[in-house]
């Protein structure tokens, strides 16, 4: 491939921003100076997510094919692909019958070692766009990196119920994000059309962008996680708004049809339109596919003839070994209402080994030092017990270090988190104990998808160097300061509680936070 002039000073940039620790300025220069160097600038972003992850993928990978196949032989992998992937849906990008063979090959070896990705489909693309320019080692370094990322990172899905979330959430972000060019599309293509196109968009991208086109695109993604296919099929929706011998044609052979032509025929950097799209977030997509999550499962108890009430399994209660491991160093907890506290989590957490990462006692009353213990988990359990021997807390559902981003104008967000976020507080029963559990949970989940949303009833995490506070809005739910040592507690728009402790301005006799490592959904 012939570089672009200038392509190996971008790299160079790029690698010097990675070494120096400045990821932002990397992911800005890839931003506005694509590169052209795929070769070089993948390599470099494999390293980037590496570090702090010593592991001999080659040796890994070749042990694995011996295993699958028995040998290296390509014969053995020709049209072989796991159960993961959609047999419907590989694209190939001109690559010849080896290195399709290959990247069977590289697709089952990683299901092998895997065995927790369930479905898949963006696997085996995400494959073939590697092996244009990366050995197979490489590939498999990269995909390692993809269905693992490092903290704080998403790249793929793994099962079916999250791929089906992904499909069905970017319809609602456009509604919100680009309402103008939505409302074109509304007053010609018929609402179930409109719909059933939009839970496509991942084939948008990964079936008919052109290969260049894609390539950029994919590094970003590669680079930042998967905000980046959001923000790209966003642009495409714009694009295609724009275009009005494409709004015509949906009129005739349909919106599905028309918009995978203009796909394939595009011949502009849409990724920088989506890029501008403004107060777009990570965050954003997160909340947003909560409530879809919400959606589908009110749907699916509906058609079950099944109440709303969700259904819980044997793996939503809190196994005994972990929670013997968080009650042995505890000083705040019972078994009791540790495992009703259980079936307030999302079901996904529930699945996820617990571990008590700090606790006031042990570690002191520094905020610093929370902060230190906490900020790499997601989700976490905060737990405040008071003088008064009340014991109240929360769900905190983004990491703590999320305090830190910056939104697209490069100041620092001052709320933060999702609505899966809630506050509670534990009883007391007529024998004194406090063992049943009220939870506050978000209010604003049906009026937000309806897009009147109110900003106060949005305020779900803050966290700086002098104060951490969940909930907001004409009050805080939860505040504790610097020191961990005083607090307070009020009514708050964001989760409509009480105040959580029988003084709204309370002493504190212990912080802990339980926190939950490794979480996938």
């Amino acid at each position: 491939m012939v570089e672009k002039e200038g392509a190996g000073d971008t790299l160079a940039q790029f690698k010097s921003f990675l070494e120096q620790g400045k990821t932002k300025e990397a992911k800005l220069l890839l931003r506005n100076q694509p590169t052209r160097d795929f070769t070089g600038t993948w390599k470099a972003i494999i390293s980037h997510h590496s570090r702090g992850r010593p592991v001999d993928t080659s040796s890994i990978y070749w042990d694995t094919v011996d295993t699958c196949f028995g040998g290296t032989d390509l014969a053995d992998c020709r049209d072989k692909t796991p159960t993961c992937v959609e047999s419907n849906h590989l694209p190939n990008y001109d690559l010849d019958t080896d290195r399709q063979a290959e990247i069977c090959r590289l697709v089952t070896c990683l299901a092998y070692n895997s065995p927790d990705i369930t479905y898949s489909p963006l696997l085996y693309p995400c494959a073939a766009i590697l092996r244009r320019h990366l050995s197979e080692e490489e590939c498999y370094a990269a995909l390692s990196i993809l269905v693992e990322p490092p903290r704080g990172s998403q790249f793929l899905t793994q099962s079916r119920r999250s791929w089906e979330i992904m499909c069905q959430t970017l319809y609602p972000l456009a509604q919100k994000f680009i309402k103008k060019h939505v409302s074109k599309l509304e007053a010609i293509v018929e609402k179930d059309q409109l719909q059933a196109t939009f839970t496509s968009w991942p084939w948008w991208i990964f079936e008919c962008t052109p290969v260049q086109h894609l390539q950029t695109m994919f590094t970003s993604f590669f680079m930042e996680g998967n905000k980046v296919l959001y923000r790209f099929a966003l642009a495409l929706t714009k694009h295609y708004a724009k275009q009005s011998f494409y709004l015509s044609a949906a009129r005739e052979e349909g919106f599905q049809k028309s918009m995978r032509k203009c796909v394939s025929s595009l011949q502009v950097d849409v990724l920088q339109m989506g890029f501008k799209i403004a107060r777009f977030s990570r965050s954003e997509i997160a909340k947003m596919s909560i409530k879809v999550d919400m959606e589908l499962k009110s749907l699916s108890n509906l058609e079950d003839g099944k109440s709303l009430e969700r259904r819980r399994s044997n793996l939503e209660l809190i196994a005994p070994d972990a929670a013997q491991d968080i009650l042995a160093v505890s000083d705040t907890l019972s078994y009791k209402q540790l495992q009703k506290l259980w079936h307030l989590l999302p079901e996904r957490i529930t699945m996820v080994k617990p571990k008590l990462v700090f606790s006031s006692n042990d570690h002191g009353t520094s905020l610093r030092t929370f902060y230190n213990k906490c900020e790499y988990y997601e989700p976490t359990l905060l737990f405040v017990r008071t003088k008064d021997g009340d014991i109240f807390g929360a769900y905190c559902s983004s990491t703590w270090r999320e305090r830190n981003e910056k939104d697209e104008r490069g100041l620092r967000q001052l709320y933060f988190g999702t609505g899966e976020t809630f506050l509670f507080k534990l009883l007391r029963g007529q024998d004194g104990q406090q063992d049943e559990i009220q939870a506050y949970k978000w209010v604003g989940r049906d009026k937000e998808i309806e897009g009147k949303g109110d900003r106060a009833e949005q305020l779900f995490m803050s966290g700086d160097d002098t104060m951490i506070s969940i909930g907001g809005g004409e009050g805080t739910g939860l505040y504790v300061n610097e020191n961990l040592e005083f607090g307070r507690t009020e009514t708050c728009k964001t989760f409509q509680n009480p105040p959580l402790a029988s003084n709204s301005d309370f002493t504190i006799s212990v912080v802990e936070v339980i926190g939950f490592n490794d979480t996938k959904w």
